[in-house]
């Protein structure tokens, strides 16, 4: 009896590996390799700003690569290999697939996450200077607009540097100015860990109280790197898993010879892990600021309008009035859209089952959760959890 074998495909995966964004992907298509392969996968250690390539002798089978510049992507196709690009860069003449966080979506996240606790004003830091973060920029100011405000936010031009450079003192200098002068209390979105680090290291430096005078998210989610800091911040979890496990499979499909179903993906974010920089609350109004921080502290058990007006103490009508009034929503809704995202969270980062994840969030049976999840998400709670898992 003889057996056969079959060459593994030979995948190279040109992604940094410095940032959570990266790490994830990469764990996406080791995921997908995993179950659909084996691959040999040639990863290498880089940071965002390093030159990746391959050789020219190179003989693999397929690419998953940040295509960063035309350049890049004429080396790539050199190699005569299917390319799938990951990247939120837009790089003219390259048109091979490509698997990306949808921007709005993020924008829109982001700025709920602020609009929920009250805040009317808001700043952008990040580098300006690169098109893909202007997207960015314009996505957030996008996302403010139909909420009686213009749109237009204040924002700050942050160059990424080492310490080591001497302009970097120069800068924290400057950025620190630029906050000072905001009014408060400010919301800051900071593009990447990075620059949302250096905001808390200048409102220190000033004073400036976090996150009560100045509350920071950063618009990506570093476990590592934003649990360093004082305090912990707030990051938007991208699914960059997700995109790295679609990315594998469409890569698949073309090493196979296989047409697309799509060549283009834009995915939503998964949700934003709140930590101590954004847990406050800018409300004035003490009846109404009483009535959230209840509201919050009990939506996840048996929870009902007529025990947080009680809990205020203030009449039902005039809670729903003022609930309307700067959020939009009534309070009822307000405890819905609370256990939504928490069901959320729990079938990304946990095993729950889906009845521990409905007992968890205030459910009464995990029926009644997966007919709330499919009326509001559209899918059913575990088809939930394979997608935004890469499954």
């Amino acid at each position: 009896m003889t057996t056969s074998c079959t060459r593994a495909p030979s995948v190279a995966v040109l992604v940094d590996t410095s940032t959570g964004w990266g790490r994830r992907l990469i764990r996406g298509v080791v995921s997908y390799s995993q179950k659909h392969g084996p691959w040999h996968l040639r990863v290498e250690p880089r940071g965002r700003t390093e030159h990746l390539s391959l050789p020219s002798e190179w003989a693999g089978d397929g690419i998953i690569a940040r295509v960063t510049s035309p350049q890049m992507y004429r080396a790539l196709q050199r190699l005569k290999v299917p390319i799938v690009n990951i990247s939120a860069i837009e790089v003219e003449g390259c048109d091979c697939p490509r698997v990306t966080s949808d921007f709005r979506a993020c924008a829109q996240l982001m700025t709920d996450h602020f609009l929920d606790r009250g805040f009317h004003h808001f700043a952008y830091a990040g580098p300006l200077q690169y098109a893909y973060v202007r997207e960015h920029l314009d996505a957030v100011q996008q996302a403010l607009h139909g909420v009686n405000r213009s749109g237009e936010i204040a924002t700050f031009d942050y160059r990424v540097q080492s310490v080591s450079n001497r302009g970097w003192a120069v800068q924290d200098r400057k950025l620190a100015a630029w906050l000072a002068d905001q009014p408060k209390p400010l919301a800051v979105i900071g593009w990447a860990t990075v620059a949302a680090a250096h905001v808390l290291d200048a409102c220190r430096d000033i004073g400036l109280a976090v996150p009560d005078d100045v509350a920071v998210l950063s618009s990506d989610e570093d476990i590592l790197l934003n649990e360093a800091t004082v305090p912990p911040m707030s990051g938007l979890l991208i699914a960059s898993h997700q995109i790295g496990s679609r990315a594998a499979g469409m890569l698949d499909s073309l090493m196979k010879g296989q047409c697309l179903a799509t060549e283009h993906e834009h995915l939503p974010p998964i949700e934003i892990v709140t930590r101590g920089s954004t847990e406050t609350f800018a409300i004035d109004d003490p009846e109404l600021l009483r009535a959230v921080v209840f509201l919050r502290r009990n939506a996840y058990r048996p929870l009902t309008v007529e025990q947080v007006a009680y809990a205020v103490p203030l009449a039902r009508r005039s809670l729903e009035r003022k609930f309307r009034d700067r959020f939009g929503r009534s309070p009822l809704e307000e405890i819905s859209r609370l256990r939504l995202a928490r069901a959320k969270q729990l079938l990304v980062q946990t095993d729950k089952s889906i009845a521990e994840v409905a007992e968890a969030c205030g459910y009464q049976t995990a029926e009644y959760l997966a007919t709330r999840f499919r009326k509001d998400v559209g899918i059913t709670p575990l088809k939930y959890r394979a997608a935004a898992r890469g499954g």
